[in-house]
């Protein structure tokens, strides 16, 4: 069974129960538009989930991690350099 999570700015997670493996979720991307990760089934630390997202036909590979303010915790996706199509993001100024 799918458990879906809630958070701020439109973003979400989705992980299986009862183990808490996670599925896909919903991440703030680099240039600010909310859009749907795959995520790895466990995280790498406690601060991180390998990730990846499609931008423009590309795969671009990172992580996502959470981030907070006053306003609420969301989802941000987080481009590693020098991985797959790095990049994109960079490309479109």
């Amino acid at each position: 069974m799918l458990e879906t999570r809630q958070y701020a700015r439109g973003t979400s997670v989705t992980v299986t129960t009862p183990w808490g493996l996670f599925v896909k979720g919903k991440a703030v991307c680099p240039d600010g538009k909310v859009r749907t990760v795959r995520l790895a089934q466990t995280a790498d630390t406690f601060f991180s989930i390998p990730a990846s997202v499609k931008y423009r036909g590309k795969t671009v590979a990172g992580y996502a991690t959470f981030n907070e303010d006053g306003d609420g915790r969301w989802m941000e996706f987080r481009v590693v350099n020098n991985r797959k199509n790095s990049g994109a993001f960079q490309e479109v100024k």
